[in-house]
């Protein structure tokens, strides 16, 4: 067995080695101590004058963002934080509080802290605005949003500087620019002066457009909707309702109509307008639910391109529990103007209310005439054969039938509507090619409104009023599918589909006007989910007009919002107020796409 031999140390090394333990326990220790003291610390913010803006000074903060990473002495925390004090002076100045100051205390506590302390002082306001455009004369600086003696908000501020410059444009002026913008605090007065000085450049007319990107569609068919003529005086709201016209024709995915950056040698405004065409066929499907009308789908398929001129063809299916229909469509834009067109259409439909029983076949041809971006009016004729059983009594009627729409829209949205307003109305003579003392005339007019309560527009307040009236015919004599009823998901909720008005033995009759009413909160409280508080009141009457002695049934209840990028997805639960034993359930639930109205 082979034993290796000890070696031995000599007492001198043994001391040397004694000497390096003791060194690098204690700088063992003396890192153990450092790290203890660099522990994240915290940052607080004392006298901040408005709810709201400690999240916006902590954003400005490079001492909140990195006090998991602190500095290894008080000495350099403290220089940390007051390098950040221009930048929390900006946001205080930007909220109109230019005589503000703020002094930094770091606390040697456990943990460390950042105090700021704010000394805001009273908000300055605006005084005296002095403006000037050379030539071109402007309103009031009151409309312009100077408004003497309001917060001297930074946003406030350049939202009137951005509104200054636009009117500057309008008038036909595309280049201005700030040649003098002086701001002067005064201290004593607690006061914001302004003097401002534009100089407006050339005015200017439209030059040539030239197109790029198009491949399936006709370049005649773009220039007819430019409606940007050579020699024209400019004008900015020209170009964004060009660009508004181009992207509801469905054909492009990307519509870019820039202006050149300077005139050309004529005194003239080059455009440049480049296009991504969209695929000209589309396929969708939908489905919804309501507890009173039960479940249904909608398939449509559609070509918008047919001929390279925006011709539109579509079909459309629709089958539910209670209804059946297949339509098409041909819409033939630029027909004779470039803001007209007109439209081609025949449907099909079978419905199976409680109401009624109907099968009938409608076409019709319509033109549509755009005399604003936001009104339209429409008119045609129609024909519409029906077979109607109602109690048990069969009908057959031809109809001819004049139908005129007006369509005033400043809501600039269909299925979610943040603002503006909405105004329907129609009026449709029938006149019955087999009975020919048969004929009657129907009118109709709905009002939404929009009114947002924050800037952001995540709340807002909508509300809806309908009227409608069926004259020249008594009840008997107007076809049951085409009398007027209230109930259901788009009407008054809370209630079964058309069983708000007059009955016979607990069936709805139907009436001969009607009258509704809606009032809507509706709030986005996150990027994809809203909800909605809402009241629905109204009723169909037998007479032609409201007769305010019977009854006017109210529903109310509240909703769910899905935000896609389609339209929001709505949920209702609505709740009848006025509930008739053996007749309203206790709540009624709808499933669509799109708000209410």
């Amino acid at each position: 067995m082979n034993v290796r031999p000890r070696k031995w140390v000599s007492g001198a090394r043994v001391a040397r080695l004694k000497c390096r333990a003791v060194l690098a326990l204690g700088l063992m220790l003396c890192a153990t101590a450092i790290r203890g003291e660099e522990t994240a610390y915290e940052v607080r913010f004392r006298g901040v004058p408005e709810w709201g803006m400690r999240g916006v000074l902590r954003e400005q903060s490079q001492t909140y963002a990195l006090r998991d990473r602190p500095p290894p002495g008080d000495a350099l925390l403290r220089r940390r934080a007051e390098q950040d004090v221009p930048a929390l002076r900006d946001v205080l100045r930007a909220a109109g509080y230019y005589g503000a100051q703020i002094d930094v205390q770091v606390v040697t506590s456990t943990p460390r802290r950042v105090v700021y302390h704010v000394d805001s002082g009273p908000r300055y306001r605006l005084g005296d605005v002095a403006l000037s455009a050379g030539s071109v004369v402007l309103p009031p600086a009151q409309r312009l949003g100077w408004i003497h003696g309001m917060p001297a908000r930074a946003r406030a501020i350049l939202a009137a500087e951005g509104e200054t410059l636009a009117r500057v444009r309008a008038a036909g002026h595309p280049f201005p620019k700030w040649t003098e913008r002086v701001y002067t605090a005064d201290p004593a007065a607690r006061v914001l002066h302004a003097r401002l000085v534009i100089e407006p450049g050339s005015h200017a007319v439209w030059g040539e457009t030239s197109i790029v990107g198009l491949e399936n569609v006709r370049e005649r068919f773009v220039r007819n909707a430019l409606e940007l003529p050579v020699g024209e005086p400019f004008h900015p709201d020209r170009l964004d309702e060009t660009r508004a016209r181009l992207i509801r024709s469905s054909l492009f995915s990307s519509v870019s109509l820039a202006p050149a950056d300077a005139l050309d040698d004529d005194g003239r405004l080059p455009l440049s307008l480049t296009l991504r065409e969209r695929r000209p066929r589309t396929f969708s499907a939908g489905v919804r639910y309501t507890t009173d009308e039960g479940a249904g789908s909608r398939v449509e398929w559609e070509h918008r391109n047919l001929g390279g001129r925006a011709e539109q063809v579509r079909f459309t299916l629709d089958a539910g529990e209670t209804a059946r229909s297949l339509e098409s469509r041909l819409t033939l834009p630029q027909f004779s103007m470039p803001r007209q067109r007109l439209l081609l259409n025949a449907r099909a439909a079978e419905e199976n209310p409680e109401a009624y029983d109907s099968r009938s076949l409608r076409a019709g041809v319509r033109l549509e005439r755009e005399w604003r971006p936001t009104f339209w009016t429409r008119g045609g004729v129609a024909v519409r054969l029906s077979e109607v059983d109602q109690f048990d009594e069969d009908e057959n009627h031809v109809f001819l039938s004049f139908p005129l729409e007006t369509d005033w829209n400043t809501s600039r949205s269909l299925l979610d509507p943040r603002g503006g307003m909405r105004l329907r109305t129609g009026v449709e003579p029938f006149y019955d090619l087999e009975k020919q003392d048969r004929g009657f005339l129907k009118t109709s007019a709905t009002l939404n409104r929009y009114q947002r309560l924050n800037r952001d527009r995540t709340w807002l307040l909508a509300g809806r009023v309908t009227v409608g009236s069926i004259s020249g015919a008594g009840a008997a004599s107007v076809p049951a599918d085409e009398r007027f009823y209230a109930g259901g998901g788009s009407s008054v909720r809370g209630y079964a589909y058309q069983s708000v008005g007059p009955l016979r033995d607990d069936e709805p009759l139907g009436g001969r006007s009607l009258l509704e009413l809606s009032a809507e909160l509706r709030g986005q409280v996150s990027e994809s989910f809203g909800a909605v508080f809402f009241l629905d009141g109204g009723t169909a009457y037998e007479a032609t007009a409201p007769d305010f002695d019977e009854p006017f049934l109210w529903g109310a209840g509240l909703g769910l919002r899905y935000f896609t990028a389609v339209g929001p997805l709505r949920a209702d639960v609505g709740f009848p107020l006025d509930r008739r034993d053996e007749l309203d359930k206790r709540y009624q639930f709808y499933l669509s796409l799109g708000q209410s109205f």
